[in-house]
């Protein structure tokens, strides 16, 4: 759009200078209207402002379409930001619930091993221990650590 507005600008100054440098009239005919005296200039303002005309509405009309897209970008990223938001709420609440209940469970398989001395000789009387929460490299990650030699290409 700013390449429009400098274009516009220079081919007004062109016209300009040309208006300047030519002062002869002629008699124009257009269909059935005809005019006397006619600077030479005048066709080529004409001209220079319906193309400037043509230039300014393109402006608007592009700046108004922008206008309309990061209007609707802005909301879907907002809308999208607090789903988001939400979701990263609820699985924090289920983390500590499924912690909560894990840790209840442990306590009640050592309740019930102390109790039952037959289911004591079991595996299950050892509290299971879940790995710690890792989350996964991102591909960005594994090429770094391939390239630094802290990995195998393997996944």
């Amino acid at each position: 759009m700013i390449l429009f507005l400098l274009l516009l600008v220079i081919a007004g100054a062109v016209v300009a200078l040309y208006a300047s440098q030519n002062t002869v009239t002629h008699d124009v005919t257009l269909w059935q209207w005809h005019w006397s005296a006619v600077p030479d200039w005048v066709p080529v303002v004409l001209a220079a402002a319906v193309i400037g005309a043509l230039f300014v509405l393109y402006m608007l009309y592009s700046g108004v379409v922008h206008g309309v897209r990061v209007g609707s970008m802005r909301r879907r990223v907002t809308t999208r930001d607090s789903a988001l938001t939400d979701l990263r709420r609820e699985n924090q609440r289920l983390r500590e619930e499924n912690a909560r209940v894990r840790s209840e469970l442990r306590g009640m398989d050592r309740g019930v091993a102390a109790a039952d001395p037959l289911r004591a000789s079991t595996a299950g009387d050892r509290p299971r221990m879940a790995a710690p929460f890792r989350p996964r490299p991102t591909f960005g990650e594994r090429v770094r650590a391939f390239f630094s030699g802290r990995e195998t290409a393997g996944y």
